[in-house]
């Protein structure tokens, strides 16, 4: 008799362990499902995004390959700006040198 009662104490104890482990896996599986619901949703978006993205990189080619030589030309511009700033450092910086080379001898 007494292992009856034992038997069913453990049975009881097992029950509620079994329903809150269940209880607890829903609760898991609802956040699960709503996380992987808003991934889904996300991927669509950057999906979206960079078909959006790939189209305006094709039109800026084309927009390249049909005005490509005013790119060229105003590239050509600024790298003629750099250059003439770099040379017109350096005769500063020569001319500075000169001049101290000549008050140099002077003295």
């Amino acid at each position: 008799m007494e292992n009856l009662v034992k038997a069913d104490i453990f049975f009881f104890i097992t029950g509620i362990a079994v329903i809150v482990i269940t209880i607890c896996a829903m609760i898991v599986m609802f956040y699960v499902t709503r996380i992987l619901r808003d991934m889904k949703r996300i991927s669509k978006t950057m999906s979206e995004e960079s078909d959006k993205l790939l189209n305006d990189i094709d039109s800026l080619r084309e927009t390249v390959k049909t005005e490509g030589t005013k790119v060229i030309t105003i590239a050509d511009f600024f790298l003629n700006l750099f250059i003439r700033r770099q040379k017109m450092s350096k005769d500063k910086h020569s001319s500075v040198k000169s001049h101290h080379s000549l008050t140099d001898k002077i003295k």
